[in-house]
């Protein structure tokens, strides 16, 4: 019995110190089995993608792709191993503050190349004067590089003071600083204190940053209630905007019906009242023809006061009624052309009808020497 007890006294501490050189052991396999899959996941990781908070640091030097979201590589695709980021951001800034601003529920891109595609897409454009152009749409793209960009699918342009813009495509040049929508376009103006507001339609729209233009080329087709409940309807080749206010140039073979009046020009401005923001004429210049149910007239230029529903003629002003031809320093049409004004009036009257209205068969024109007053 003794014996064997000192036999067991003597195996127990080889027994342990067994135990704790196998311990020591698997603690080492499992350190070096960890900084494997550390050094895995490093390498995987796309490497210029940052986290959120420390891209928004580097935006203003670099604008890198910034991640609220999840961040993955993705070798599904035909082309090769692609970055995929949720809830992507990104933003172009400089010494004189930001450019551009771009958010998209997804975005990705092929390690290869350095377009990102965009889903859901949301831009901000910064145009000079504070001005900002606001761009969402279903899908877009964007070279970090140069900030190249395109928009597609339901596409709707907004400037900070109320036109909106929709469209199948927008595109942005960095180098020009312009957006462009190439294809057909649908515009909303901003409405005045009465509710009326501009509709139109053309083939194209460019907003340009350095001027704060929107320009609608071709084929422009619009329509602006006017004072009174009446409906101005117009025709031009192409149409400006300011990004700032909202005054309006139309050019190019304009034409406005208003009612059964038209009125026809090489161009025409529509003024706002700065006070009320409501549209208060419209001025057409560069030679101008008016042509009513009974009678036409001619000038230099035509000043249409909407709320007082008057039509002021100037430039070598002329109105041709049936065979009456009145000519003068200013010609003002009152009541929609209901009643004719001439200052310093030089009239010609056709002598047989003189002689109907010498015999009582008709009513007739009044003068005070100074201008001549037509019913």
């Amino acid at each position: 019995m003794e014996i064997k007890s000192d036999q067991n006294r003597d195996t127990a501490p080889k027994a342990a110190r067994l135990r704790t050189s196998v311990s020591k052991r698997n603690l080492v396999i499992s350190l070096l089995l960890f900084l494997i899959v550390v050094v895995q996941i490093v390498v995987m990781l796309p490497q210029d993608i940052e986290p959120f908070d420390q891209g928004l640091e580097l935006a203003a030097s670099r604008g890198p792709i910034a991640t609220k979201g999840a961040s993955s590589s993705d070798s599904g695709a035909s082309n090769g191993a692609q970055q995929v980021v949720v809830d992507a951001y990104m933003v172009e800034a400089k010494a004189s503050g930001k450019e551009v601003e771009l958010w998209a529920k997804k975005a990705y891109r092929p390690n290869d190349l350095e377009e990102w595609t965009l889903e859901n897409v949301r831009a901000k454009f910064y145009a000079s004067n504070g001005v900002i152009y606001t761009v969402t749409g279903d899908s877009g793209g964007v070279t970090t590089e140069t900030y190249a960009m395109w928009i597609k699918g339901n596409v709707v342009t907004r400037s900070s003071n109320g036109y909106v813009f929709r469209s199948e495509s927008a595109f942005y040049d960095p180098k020009a600083k312009k957006l462009k929508a190439p294809n057909a376009i649908d515009m909303q103006g901003p409405a005045d204190s009465e509710g009326g507001r501009l509709f139109l339609t053309g083939d194209n729209m460019i907003a340009d940053m350095t001027t704060n233009q929107m320009i609608v080329h071709q084929n422009v087709r619009a329509r602006r209630q006017v004072h009174g409940g009446r409906t101005a309807r117009i025709q031009a080749r192409s149409a400006v905007f300011s990004g700032k206010t909202n005054s309006a140039t139309l050019s190019g073979a304009v034409v406005i019906d208003i009612e059964t009046m038209r009125v026809t020009g090489p161009e025409a401005k529509f003024v706002y009242d700065p006070q009320t923001e409501n549209l208060d004429s419209v001025m057409v210049a560069g030679g101008v023809r008016v042509t009513d149910a009974d009678k036409y007239a001619t000038s230099g230029s035509l000043s249409v006061f909407f709320k007082d529903d008057r039509y002021v003629f100037r430039g070598s002003p002329r109105v041709v009624q049936r065979e009456d031809e009145l000519i003068g320093d200013e010609i003002v049409f009152l009541n929609g052309g209901k009643q004719v004004q001439v200052l310093n009036a030089k009239a010609q009257v056709d002598p047989s009808r003189t002689d109907r209205e010498t015999n009582g068969q008709t009513g007739g024109q009044t003068s005070d020497g100074k201008g001549t007053k037509r019913q």
